[in-house]
């Protein structure tokens, strides 16, 4: 008995000077903010009283006076950038973040029943007003954050923007339907997260952002990245199919889609793709670029010689375009070859010569690309037995072998 008696004294003797230190501390951090100045000590103070001492923590009038010192603090920053005085930007956008967070804290613990099972939010009515006046400046620190290329700091301020549509203590104001700024406010969420690289994010408020119709054509590419990078395949798929219906002029939508379908060995959907936006745009040379591939892949070689002398009669520059008319005539040689046992010299002689201007002009086009018209002009040059020419090739490729 005695022992437990002197360890209850000891504890008493330790926890009363802490009592006594933390009041001091709330009193003096009363006492700054009563003076009108060293708002940040007392908000320092209040801080460190509630880290350590888990009852201060969970008392709503320390909240509430930690949320006064920054409120205080929020004033002065607002009056000094509206008298244009000197003063941090920054500054001011994280004391604007600071009152939504104390607050909400403050607001959980304001909303907790009593033993009664009653709720008597007295902080609420007051703090909602306060926080309603001050929320068009997350969503503009969010787009001061966007110009300055810190994203993290622009997505947690556009996420707040959006969460006060859901929290309760915004009810009475219903931001689902008076507030115009929530879908471009989620837009511009999807784009910081996009530059994050977090594609959980990106999906966060990704449905809101469709609401913002002039850029959806950037949040579907943002979305459509986002499931790739978390491997759903199927979900990226159906973006890039909902992309392309609604943009097919794109720049992102086509190739992705066409990639898509190509990695999967689906020519046929490719095909198909690619006589869709042609009837859209009969001039794209993508579109055309893409079909004369697919027609190459698919072994229809008069339909790829046909559509790539239409790309270069729109555009005599796209390098492809020869390749795949010389390579189409190739493989028709191969065919004939292969068809007739015959094989009518003279004919395959002047499939040869048909091919070779066109593989000699994609060399001059595309220099670099030594793999692909060596080996195809070697044949050309060894069948015409064009031994000059014959041999530059050959030593071409023996100098490309490793």
């Amino acid at each position: 008995m005695m022992k437990k008696l002197i360890t209850v004294t000891l504890l008493l003797l330790t926890i009363i000077p802490c009592l006594r230190a933390q009041r001091k501390e709330i009193s003096q951090a009363r006492s700054y903010i009563k003076s009108g100045k060293d708002f940040a000590k007392a908000e320092q103070l209040l801080r460190g009283v509630m880290a350590n001492d888990s009852a201060s923590g969970r008392d709503p009038r320390v909240h509430a006076l930690l949320l006064q010192s920054i409120e205080k603090q929020y004033a002065e920053g607002n009056e000094k950038l509206y008298l244009r005085q000197k003063y941090d930007t920054t500054t001011f956008f994280v004391l604007t973040k600071k009152l939504f967070d104390v607050s909400w804290q403050l607001d959980s613990l304001d909303a907790i029943p009593d033993k009664k099972g009653r709720v008597k939010a007295k902080y609420r009515g007051r703090n909602a007003q306060m926080l309603n006046t001050c929320r068009p400046n997350l969503f503009y620190g969010g787009t001061y954050h966007l110009r300055k290329g810190n994203y993290r700091d622009a997505f947690e301020l556009f996420d707040m923007y959006i969460q006060c549509m859901s929290h309760p203590m915004f009810g009475t104001f219903d931001y689902a339907k008076t507030d115009k700024r929530l879908s471009e406010a989620a837009y511009w969420a999807c784009y910081s997260a996009t530059n994050l690289n977090n594609p959980d994010l990106v999906l966060k408020h990704y449905s809101l952002a469709e609401g913002d119709s002039t850029k959806l054509d950037y949040l579907l590419m943002y979305v459509a990245e986002a499931h790739l990078q978390k491997g759903d395949t199927s979900a990226y798929h159906t973006i890039l199919k909902r992309g392309f219906s609604q943009y097919p002029r794109f720049r992102y939508f086509f190739p992705h889609l066409m990639d898509y379908y190509t990695e999967n060995g689906d020519y046929g959907s490719c095909l198909s793709l690619a006589n869709e936006a042609l009837s859209v745009d009969s001039t794209n040379i993508l579109f055309l670029y893409a079909k004369a591939n697919t027609l190459l892949s698919l072994g229809r070689n008069d339909e790829c010689v046909e559509v790539s002398k239409r790309i270069i009669e729109l555009n005599d520059t796209v390098a492809e375009a020869y390749y795949y008319i010389g390579m189409a005539i190739l493989n028709k040689i191969v065919a004939y070859e292969k068809a007739d046992e015959r094989q009518d010299k003279t004919q395959i002689k002047a499939l040869y010569k048909e091919a070779m201007p066109y593989l000699e002009n994609y060399r001059v086009l595309a220099p670099e690309e030594k793999k692909k018209w060596a080996p195809a002009l070697y044949r050309v040059y060894l069948n015409l037995n064009m031994g000059k020419q014959f041999d530059d090739i050959d030593r071409i490729i023996n100098e490309e072998k490793p």
